[in-house]
């Protein structure tokens, strides 16, 4: 099997070119903690509207001013100065971790991601269905609100447990797996063992 190269260092210092109408930006910066990347998700009031006819509306409530609180902590200096909003841009640049393919072989699963810099992978076991639901009770919490309204928090402690249950490791990492990363790997797999147990359903059932 060909091993990928590490490409992924969290504690290696991160230049992040901002291309704003005042020209370019260059803002250098620490990869966030596991602890920081929970707290901001913990801070995240995702509100969810429902407007009828099954459609709804997602929004952050205030991301920006979250958002640019991490990057005061994380950054290298205070210049070039950024806005709310272009702190925001950053910080997502940052948690970026995209999902490329999520293979199968016996039980376990593959997923293999696109983050800051370069691919990495994750070998994870096959989550019992207790897993799953203990995962889903602990990682998101719901409360309704007025006006057909519900506001949604994320606890990525719950997805960094879950993943250090299932991993069987981890290639394109230099050192640990940043907690923003499990939380993407751990979706990918649960998705994909769900699909299988759709496609696996007698249709005449």
């Amino acid at each position: 099997m060909e091993t990928i190269t590490p490409v992924f260092d969290a504690t290696r210092p991160v230049a992040i070119n901002l291309r704003t109408p005042e020209g370019l930006k260059t803002i250098r910066v620490r990869f966030p903690t596991d602890a920081e990347w929970t707290e901001r998700q913990r801070r995240r009031k995702v509100i969810i509207k429902q407007l009828g006819r099954g459609v709804s509306e997602t929004t952050v409530a205030n991301a920006e001013d979250g958002d640019a609180a991490l990057l005061a902590k994380i950054r290298d200096g205070e210049e070039p100065a950024v806005d709310p909003f272009e702190a925001s841009r950053i910080i997502d640049q940052l948690s970026q971790a995209d999902v490329d393919d999520v293979a199968q072989t016996g039980d376990t699963f593959r997923v293999s991601t696109r983050v800051l810099g370069g691919v990495t992978s994750h070998i994870l076991k096959m989550p019992s269905a207790k897993d799953v639901f203990e995962y889903r009770r602990s990682f998101a919490r719901i409360l309704d609100l007025p006006f057909n309204r519900q506001e949604l928090t994320i606890n990525l402690t719950a997805a960094g447990a879950l993943y250090k249950r299932l991993s069987q490791g981890a290639e394109g990492y230099a050192g640990e797996v940043p907690v923003i990363h499990q939380a993407v790997a751990v979706k990918a797999a649960i998705d994909a063992l769900e699909a299988g147990f759709q496609d696996d359903r007698d249709p005449n059932c």
